[in-house]
């Protein structure tokens, strides 16, 4: 299950809470991240990445987090551990945003 981000005091418990957290960092005027939206989720639903913990950020409500991690397009998927980013993938592109989750899960 996906969770949005709604402050960026819950942004920084949440990275900083020793999970493996990966945030979706998107805009509802962006058409790829509608596409790749319905992907992020149902890979958050399979077995092998069910140690991860699944977040959205809308990047025009909290551009402060947007800021501070740096997002400069959308899509942006961010993999945190214990405050420290240990990944990333930019883009509607569903071979690299699984790649990212083992990639993480394997961390």
């Amino acid at each position: 299950m996906v969770k949005s981000i709604e402050s960026y005091d819950e942004y920084k418990q949440i990275i900083n809470s020793g999970k493996v957290v990966v945030i979706d960092f998107w805009a509802t005027w962006c058409g790829p991240c509608k596409v790749i939206s319905p992907i992020f989720e149902k890979l958050g639903l399979k077995d092998e990445y069910s140690s991860i913990e699944y977040y959205k950020v809308d990047v025009d409500q909290q551009d402060q987090i947007a800021q501070e991690v740096g997002v400069r397009a959308m899509p942006t998927f961010l993999a945190f551990k214990n405050g420290e980013k240990i990944g990333s993938t930019v883009g509607a592109n569903p071979s690299g945003l699984e790649n990212l989750l083992k990639q993480v899960v394997a961390a």
